[in-house]
């Protein structure tokens, strides 16, 4: 395996550890992703299936198969703060009609 897919590699492996820290916490307590950015969200999970192509056509296994969990957590992020931000837009929407 040649230095730029084992650095890869290496990176996945401490993006997944991360990933289930992080997961844990919202786990924990769903109220934490109430502070995240739907647009951020949204790039991050865009960017991430943006590394997966690149695993893929590099042939790097290990990034590829540990960067799915990523993409689906990021996924369910930015569809939960999209959510609670149309509640958002339909409770304010309630208060300002008579």
């Amino acid at each position: 395996m040649d230095a730029a897919n084992l650095a890869l590699s290496f990176a996945s492996i401490i993006n997944f550890i991360a990933l289930m820290l992080m997961l844990r916490a919202v786990i924990k307590n769903r109220k934490v992703l109430r502070g995240y950015s739907i647009v951020g969200a949204f790039l991050t999970f865009v960017s991430i299936v943006g590394f997966e192509v690149a695993y893929y056509l590099l042939g790097n296994v290990i990034g590829f198969a540990l960067g799915w969990a990523t993409v689906a957590f990021w996924f369910i992020v930015f569809i939960y703060t999209l959510r609670q931000k149309l509640k958002g837009s339909d409770k304010e929407k309630k208060m300002v009609e008579p």
